[in-house]
């Protein structure tokens, strides 16, 4: 799977998931940070006010002691106990000396108070911590209880004082309290108050109303958030299904198999990947129909799924190719394995017959790419016309001549351009005064890296990708060039042949294309022959002969190469109305019955002549071949015993004598 399609597979299983899950955090956040800012707004706002009025009224009992310890005695007791009736913040309220000996209690219980260290001692030790930035007063300290309450927010500069025994009663509905100790204006005379704070019912509820009330929303987001996370993961799996599913068995499609199998070879290499390739599936839909063709297809997926064990993998890739991902075994009984699987897919249709070819691929490492296997295992499957097996292993070879295939069609285009495909002529002799008569044109690739490539190498390859086309023109035009050059020069032409591949026949207007190219140059058309192979006659019949035609017509000569070398020759023979046949190499090489060879040469190249046509020999190596064909009357020799194919230079040279 490519890199772009991998990427968009996994946007598509998880590019909402995680936006949803930060929307429900950062929604929640917001939520319970709102909820918090007014929640501790509206409780700082209650205490607050409950603080200063606190104050307040502590500094009210100061003034009443002030304004009265030296006037009344009376006066002050019962102002003091009055407030201490009517004030909700002041409990108590002690007079003390500086050594905090009780003065006055107000008729309050008695009780008694121990410093732990001096008023001195501990302003010192709280400027030394830090505990506040301005310097304390010298008439205010306040005693606080285990809670130790600071009020130096509210600009009340004091400090706290450790105590020994101080009881803080408190109603069920107050805060802690917390003990005072205020200066009076009337020297050794300081006011120790046990003040509450207090805290009524109406605000704890607002309090709990608001608390339940955060939960609620929290809660109900939250759920509302997850089901939505829910719905989606659903619908997340339904679009995985969809995108690992084979729309034709309805099982595993290439994308999973892919996927599933990298993981379990990163796990345990030990694995062999097959590709199994129904073959003629497009006859059998042309025969069945395509509906059951995909109906077999199914069943065939099927019957594979139902012969794997666990860990292995079936999937179907396209058309009519299966991948399976098989326990790693021997070669022989895995050969075995895919026999039996084999066997099993040929049931699926008791009626039919099933014809599969198989390509293996060994898994090496972990890192391995399936993509790769797959690729080699398919490979391995084209072989298979060259095996008398249908199954057949992948090996380096295959993918060596794989990647010189890419090679050679990569560069091909550029070739073409850059001319380095060269034109080489090798010589044809007439039989009986062995002068060089004609010539034919081969191609040779000269390349600027690899050096010189045989055509054997190729053109096969050409012919498959239907470059010939190009390279067949490219061969015509540079041949008429160089005819031109040599008219140009006054030399004497001798006819060159020029192959014209099979391919080209499907043009309706090839003789018009080659008669454009030739004429470019004024060429006279007796000096270029057109050779074509006898494989062009399986072709369309109609098209070839309306072409043949044509070419005579326009004054080309057109030639059979390979005469023999198929099975229909004599055929060819009658309906073609050839000038030139050129018997086939194989003639005369290794024939275990001399005798029989000739007598099958002899008889030929005489038809050949009562049908007016002329007879070239080709591969011909030994004097003995050269004299048996002069008494046939062959007209033309080309082989090894004259010449070699030479480049443009030296057949200059042997045709004419010159550089």
């Amino acid at each position: 799977m490519s890199l772009k399609k991998d990427l968009k597979i996994k946007k598509l299983r998880r590019k909402a998931l995680l936006p949803r899950i930060l929307s429900i955090i950062f929604v929640d956040i917001l939520l319970i940070s709102a909820a918090l800012f007014f929640g501790v707004i509206a409780t700082l706002h209650i205490f607050s006010d409950a603080l200063a009025d606190n104050y307040k009224s502590c500094n009210a009992v100061v003034e009443l002691v002030n304004d009265n310890y030296q006037i009344d005695d009376d006066a002050l007791f019962k102002a003091v106990t009055e407030f201490e009736r009517l004030s909700a913040y002041v409990e108590q309220v002690y007079l003390t000396d500086d050594d905090f000996n009780v003065i006055n209690s107000f008729d309050n219980e008695e009780i008694s108070f121990q410093k732990e260290f001096s008023v001195k001692e501990a302003k010192k030790c709280l400027a030394e911590d830090g505990l506040f930035r301005n310097e304390l007063d010298d008439y205010e300290v306040m005693f606080g209880d285990f809670i130790n309450f600071d009020f130096s927010f509210l600009n009340v500069e004091s400090f706290l004082f450790k105590r020994d025994m101080l009881d803080s009663a408190t109603e069920a509905i107050t805060v802690p309290s917390g003990w005072l100790v205020l200066r009076s204006s009337l020297g050794n005379v300081n006011v120790c108050i046990k003040t509450n704070y207090p805290v009524y019912p109406a605000t704890y509820s607002v309090l709990f109303l608001m608390a339940i009330s955060i939960v609620c929303v929290v809660i109900f987001t939250g759920i509302y958030e997850l089901k939505k996370i829910v719905a989606f993961i659903i619908e997340q799996r339904k679009v995985y299904k969809l995108v690992f599913t084979d729309n034709v068995t309805g099982g595993n499609n290439k994308e999973y198999f892919i996927r599933k199998s990298s993981k379990y070879i990163k796990r345990n290499p030990c694995y062999v990947l097959v590709q199994l390739r129904l073959e003629k599936y497009r006859n059998y839909c042309t025969a069945y129909g395509v509906k059951e063709g995909e109906n077999l297809l199914e069943d065939l997926y099927n019957a594979l799924d139902g012969a794997l064990t666990k860990k292995e993998l079936a999937a179907h890739l396209e058309k009519a190719d299966f991948a399976l991902l098989l326990a790693s075994d021997t070669d022989g009984k895995i050969e075995e394995r895919v026999g039996s699987i084999l066997n099993t897919l040929g049931n699926v249709r008791q009626n039919q017959h099933l014809l599969f070819s198989v390509g293996i691929c060994r898994v090496e490492t972990r890192h391995d790419d399936v993509q790769s296997l797959l690729t080699a295992a398919g490979l391995a499957i084209t072989k298979r016309t060259e095996s008398a097996n249908n199954i057949v292993w992948f090996d380096a070879s295959m993918k060596e001549e794989q990647v010189w295939e890419r090679h050679i069609e990569d560069d091909m285009e550029k070739a073409l351009e850059n001319h380095e495909f060269k034109v080489y002529l090798q010589p044809k002799y007439s039989t009986k005064e062995e002068v060089l008569s004609a010539a034919e044109a081969l191609v040779r690739w000269v390349h600027p890296e690899l050096g010189f490539i045989s055509p054997g190498k190729f053109i096969p390859i050409f012919e498959r990708n239907g470059f010939i086309l190009k390279l067949d023109d490219y061969m015509l035009d540079e041949v008429a060039k160089q005819q031109a050059k040599w008219r140009e020069e006054g030399k004497k032409l001798v006819p060159i042949s020029v192959n014209v591949s099979r391919a080209h026949f499907a043009r309706y207007d090839l003789a018009e294309h080659i008669c454009s190219i030739v004429d470019a140059y004024q060429v006279p058309h007796e000096f270029i022959e057109l050779e074509l192979t006898e494989s062009a006659f399986f072709d369309d019949k109609t098209m070839l002969l309306e072409t043949v035609k044509k070419l005579k017509s326009f004054g080309f000569k057109v030639s059979m190469d390979d005469f023999g070398a198929g099975y229909s020759s004599l055929n060819s023979l009658k309906e073609l109305p050839l000038d030139i046949i050129k018997l086939d190499a194989e003639f005369f090489r290794g024939a275990d019955d001399l005798e029989r060879s000739n007598l099958i040469v002899g008889d030929t190249i005489s038809l050949a002549k009562k049908l007016g046509m002329q007879i070239v020999a080709e591969g011909i190596e030994t004097r003995e071949q050269v004299d048996f064909l002069a008494k046939q009357n062959c007209d033309l020799i080309q082989g090894f015993y004259f010449a070699k194919p030479l480049p443009i230079n030296e057949f200059e040279e042997r045709a004419y004598g010159t550089n």
